[in-house]
């Protein structure tokens, strides 16, 4: 039986609200999300973000025009292995990187 829902009358904290409990049902329903990174043609070019040091690791969140604000947390491991491959992915020439890849943006600790 299909689900139909009329969210054209819904308000945007209604939406955001919707959204928060479709997502935590979303992570325990099975099958779960395709482990496999999605194409570049997929993803989503949003120059807004923020960084910070948190107690287990650095804070990273990304804004999303549909989930707003989405928060991560890597640890200081995982951090390490990000760097590299993002210094890595800096110093590459335009001609050898793919013309696939997403535009660069920069960063520090301020939403970008």
């Amino acid at each position: 039986m299909p689900l139909e829902i009329d969210i054209s009358q819904l308000s945007a904290s209604e939406l955001d609200e919707l959204l928060a409990k479709a997502a935590a049902r979303r992570a325990i329903v099975e099958p779960a999300h395709p482990t496999e990174v999605p194409k570049p043609d997929k993803a989503i070019v949003n120059r807004q973000w923020f960084t910070c040091l948190v107690e287990p690791g650095s804070l990273f969140q990304i804004r999303h025009p549909g989930y707003g604000w989405l928060a991560f947390v890597i640890p200081p491991n995982e951090r390490a292995q990000l760097l590299s491959l993002l210094l890595n992915q800096a110093l590459l020439t335009p001609q050898s990187q793919s013309s696939a890849t997403a535009p660069s943006v920069s960063g520090g600790t301020t939403v970008h």
